[in-house]
């Protein structure tokens, strides 16, 4: 709430101040009208003097009549008496003198009070004016204040159900984690197992090879020259990436290729280009490798990361590469140099999923701090940060050129953003009841796939935001945070891989499981179909990735 105090005694002061300029005025005023006074009283004085001047001119005209008289008489006493007349008559003149001055003076200075007076005037209808702007801007203050105070009573208000919310997701969250935390020990427990069980294995191994080695000497020394005799011909690349299996039953894709990748720990992420020519793999050991689709050969080791990369991305033009890091950054490397080209940093959290826009001038980034952030390439900055509420696992793009966002979130729910203002589209809840794992758009922009860990996924109407259809089967079991799924790229297919290694196809126009192929032996983090359609990618957690020909429409 505004505090409303400090306005008040503003006022006040004003008031105070504006009194003390018009009281210094009031001794003027008092002084004025004294002189108005004076003025008007000497003003009677003249004119009584003047009556008695008149009164004195006759009476000195009789008395020079007199006096005429008198000369011509010639009487010392009428002589005394002329000469006394004429001293009254000249203290007479000199006070007349005196009365002109002082009324001259008197009219000067009420000119100078008068003027005085107008300025006064002036400044005091100035000073009005200024009061009615104040009491104005206090009356807008107020209108202002009462404003704010609603307003800060909604956000209360706001705030305590967001707060109680936000409470429930960061529990579900922090139960998440325990989970998480949890398993890992499990599978640190087998792992320190199985090394342990390995080791021994690998020591009685090697004391096997030694006792074998020594029964063995002396044929080796007769086997020698064979042994040195140069192979016939020697392996090349392209025989060791011979498909290993080929399934040709019913609507089975044809398992082309398996490839385990130059990674050196677990893959995190797959992405194909969109001319099907190379794919690019984001794995736990930093790294983004780039290899090409027809035959397996790494082109480029991406380096930069300090963390595991969570999601690759082409651009459009398939110049460049994006990656989403664990170190709370994102980087796009150039892939006719194989260098980094920006570094964008700005997240707080983990970043699980980052999407170029239709002509890659911008990129936005969706992080477990509950922010997506769309940056501008050219520029190199983030320039608008949207708060979700919950810890992002996935985004994409609803248009070509970005102005509609979709995000999946940890609470469950997919919300959708206007990137052009920041603001909130629409919050879809209650489609599942696991968070989110990742979101697909079909070519058409009019359906939208969704990937959740309650082991379902569903395929959403854009334009009325409903649910047309749920993908489920006995055997699947979304095992990570981060598994992708996808569309064909006509539509008609969704693919998504199990926690067992089992890749399940469904159909989405009738909503059933077409068929399910077991090939990996972990959990499967990525699948990812060509643009052209002709080849479909799945990685393993495991660094293994397996190249599919997906089923003609005939075999179907």
């Amino acid at each position: 709430m505004m505090d409303v105090q400090p306005i008040v005694d503003d006022l006040l002061l004003k008031f105070r101040e504006r009194d003390r300029l018009e009281g210094a005025f009031h001794p003027f005023i008092d002084a004025h009208t004294r002189l108005v006074k004076d003025n008007v009283d000497k003003g009677l004085r003249i004119s009584e003097l003047e009556a008695e001047t008149e009164a004195l001119r006759h009476t000195e005209a009789d008395l020079r009549q007199q006096l005429g008289i008198v000369r011509e008489q010639g009487s010392p006493l009428n002589q005394q008496r002329t000469q006394e007349l004429e001293q009254q008559l000249q203290v007479l003149k000199e006070e007349q003198s005196e009365l002109y001055k002082t009324q001259g003076q008197n009219a000067q200075r009420l000119l100078d009070m008068s003027e005085q007076l107008r300025t006064y005037y002036d400044r005091d209808k100035q000073l009005n004016e200024e009061s009615q702007t104040l009491n104005a801007r206090v009356t807008k203050l107020d209108k202002q204040v009462e404003t704010q105070i609603l307003q800060l009573r909604e956000k209360d208000v706001t705030i305590q159900a967001s707060g109680r919310r936000t409470r429930f997701l960061l529990q579900d969250e922090l139960t998440a984690i325990q989970l998480e935390l949890f398993k890992t020990e499990e599978k640190l427990k087998d792992l320190e197992a199985d090394n342990a069980q390995l080791l021994q294995r690998w020591l009685k191994k090697m004391n096997e090879e030694a006792e074998r080695m020594n029964e063995g000497h002396p044929k080796v020394r007769h086997h020698l020259p064979n042994i040195l005799h140069p192979y016939p011909r020697s392996l090349s690349l392209a025989d060791l990436l011979k498909p290993t299996m080929a399934l040709h039953c019913g609507y089975h894709p044809r398992l082309s290729s398996i490839w385990q990748t130059a990674h050196d720990g677990e893959i995190c992420t797959l992405a194909t280009s969109t001319d099907s020519n190379t794919f690019a793999t984001g794995g736990s050991d930093k790294k983004v490798k780039v290899f090409e689709t027809s035959a397996g050969t790494l082109k480029h080791t991406l380096t930069g990361s300090l963390q595991a990369v969570m999601c690759v991305s082409y651009s459009n033009s398939d110049d460049f590469v994006l990656g989403a890091c664990n170190d709370h950054s994102t980087r796009l490397w150039s892939l006719a140099t194989g260098r980094l080209r920006h570094t964008l940093t700005g997240h707080i959290g983990k970043v699980y999923a980052a999407r170029f826009n239709n002509d890659s001038s911008k990129v936005v980034s969706g992080s477990h701090d509950r922010t997506l952030k769309l940056w501008d390439l050219q520029k190199g900055y983030c320039t608008r940060t949207m708060f979700t509420f919950s810890s992002c696992n996935d985004v994409c793009l609803l248009d070509p050129d970005g102005a509609t966002i979709a995000s999946g979130h940890l609470d469950n729910n997919i919300r959708l953003w206007d990137s052009r203002t920041g603001n909130g589209i629409k919050e879809i809840a209650g489609i599942h009841t696991g968070q989110i794992t990742s979101l697909c758009i079909s070519n058409d922009g009019s359906r939208l796939l969704t990937n959740s860990r309650d082991n379902t996924l569903k395929l959403l109407d854009m334009r009325q935001y409903a649910t047309v259809a749920t993908f489920s089967a006995d055997g699947f079991r979304n095992g990570l945070n981060w598994s992708r799924a996808c569309f064909s790229p006509d539509g008609a297919y969704v693919v998504a891989g199990s926690a067992d290694g089992t890749l399940f196809f469904w159909n989405t126009a009738t909503g059933k499981l077409m068929k399910s192929i077991k090939e990996h032996e972990g959990p499967i983090c990525a699948v990812s179909w060509s643009p052209n359609g002709t080849q479909l990618f799945s990685a393993e957690k495991d660094r293994t990735v397996c190249m599919w020909h997906p089923p003609d429409d005939q075999d179907i």
